[in-house]
């Protein structure tokens, strides 16, 4: 990693800010595109694999294998790749952050961390055993209004912290970090919590399977926009063999 410096050498004048020098942009938004047609054919795939093995959802080992609904399969293993992605460049732009002195260094650390939980969740299934926690300090029978006890609360935190940490960063940065955390609720807490109550009131199987997968995709998606967001705040300068990387601050108007 290297500094880049006043670009004319000469000490600014006390109160002035220093400018720093643009780079070039990394290709963020071809990523996004990329990784959305991925999470497209990963959900398409578990959606159409019945129609391949002629069985019901899960009955057969690549069914099982691929099917977004279930842990421990492929659609888990890209998740949790993702997210291990989106956590380590979020630490690695703290870091640069520290380094060359930009506004927002605690943010990048903050947002680092929590999608680190993230990712620990989505690997370990934490918020899927939740019930069998709960069922183990209550004989209610209805589990899923305390799901909704316990998962509004935590979103909502979620959500304060991350929009409060975001608000020294990039413009871009920060509105890929609060629609990706917003995204990332809405399927998790609100789509899963309507899926599952779906199955109790009736609904046709076809209509349950949609709304997983809606859900699933949902989440692939936030992945990729808080994989995005640091990597928009980024800009590179090559000089000979060396490349330098720059994090760019929120504008002052």
């Amino acid at each position: 990693m290297t500094s880049l410096s006043h670009s004319d050498g000469a000490p600014p004048d006390e109160g002035q800010s220093v400018p720093r020098p643009r780079g070039h942009p990394l290709r963020w938004r071809r990523l996004l595109a990329g990784l959305g047609v991925i999470h497209l054919l990963i959900v398409a795939l578990s959606f159409a694999a019945p129609m391949f093995t002629g069985g019901q959802r899960g009955e057969t080992p690549f069914s099982a294998y691929v099917d977004v609904n279930r842990e421990g399969n492929l659609p888990t293993w890209w998740a949790v790749a993702q997210l291990a992605a989106a956590a380590t460049s979020l630490v690695f732009v703290a870091v640069l952050a520290r380094h060359q002195r930009v506004r927002g260094t605690a943010a990048w650390w903050i947002l680092g961390c929590l999608v680190l939980l993230f990712c620990l969740d989505e690997g370990t299934g934490l918020h899927e055993r939740l019930e069998g926690l709960i069922l183990q300090f209550t004989d209610v029978p209805d589990t899923a209004f305390l799901w909704l006890v316990l998962g509004i609360p935590l979103a909502l935190i979620v959500l304060v912290l991350a929009a409060v940490s975001a608000r020294h960063l990039p413009e871009e940065s920060t509105r890929l970090i609060v629609l990706g955390v917003v995204t990332l609720l809405f399927a998790a807490v609100g789509l899963e919590f309507v899926a599952a109550q779906s199955v109790g009131l009736g609904v046709p199987p076809l209509a349950v399977d949609v709304l997983s997968h809606l859900e699933e995709f949902l989440e692939l998606v936030a992945g990729s926009l808080l994989l995005a967001a640091p990597l928009a705040a980024v800009r590179t300068r090559t000089t000979g063999k060396s490349t330098s990387f720059t994090l760019m601050d929120r504008s002052r108007r």
